[in-house]
């Protein structure tokens, strides 16, 4: 899908701030102990003085082959042909959490009516905005910039038309991306030695 929009996460440049995550939850009025439409996961390996971590920024991806819409029994999930945004109509949600157990990614959340909520790349603010809007514009054609882009300090996460995302991402990202089975339309810069190796590490017991 050309049209398709998709993130681009740069593993070297993210600091796990939660920035995007915080971002997020204030642009769609989300509360703190409800639905996570965008959380940060932390991988760690090894031992001080040899700790390694990586920060993860997580979402709905939109994927290209979105198992959630096809397992939902009551079509309330719409991969938009316009941009590729998945979509819920929660007039249709009957909360039987279906996608939940379908979404390899754990994007499908639940507020507390019981129906499915998760990130709709900020097309509306709020849990029930993103279905039936026009399709998504860049911020230099009228469009509002996704929270979680505009407020990530590091400039690790950007969303954008993916035939761009591609040109702006490095070979070997690029390479990686594939539009497969689930395909989430998603870029990640990989994790290299010389990321590891460029952030200073210290003892936290002095």
């Amino acid at each position: 899908m050309s049209r398709q929009w998709a993130f681009y996460f740069d593993t070297q440049k993210c600091i796990g701030c939660h920035a995007c995550v915080v971002s997020c939850r204030v642009r769609n009025d989300v509360g703190t102990k409800e639905a996570k439409w965008r959380r940060m996961e932390h991988v760690g390996e090894g031992s001080f003085p040899d700790y390694k971590e990586t920060s993860v920024s997580m979402s709905c991806f939109h994927c290209a082959t979105a198992p959630c819409r096809q397992v939902c029994p009551t079509h309330a999930i719409e991969k938009r042909e316009r941009d590729g945004i998945v979509t819920v109509d929660q007039d249709k949600c009957i909360g039987c959490h279906y996608c939940a157990y379908a979404c390899p990614f754990g994007a499908c959340q639940y507020g507390d009516d019981g129906l499915l909520q998760k990130c709709h790349l900020c097309l509306g603010e709020g849990a029930g905005d993103g279905h039936g809007k026009p399709a998504r514009q860049k911020p230099e054609d009228g469009g509002a910039t996704a929270a979680c882009v505009d407020n990530c300090v590091t400039e690790a996460l950007k969303a954008g038309p993916i035939n761009e995302i591609l040109r702006e991402a490095s070979e070997e990202a690029a390479n990686r991306y594939s539009e497969s089975d689930v395909g989430p339309a998603l870029v990640v810069e990989p994790v290299t030695q010389e990321s590891h190796d460029s952030i200073e590490t210290t003892d936290p017991t002095g």
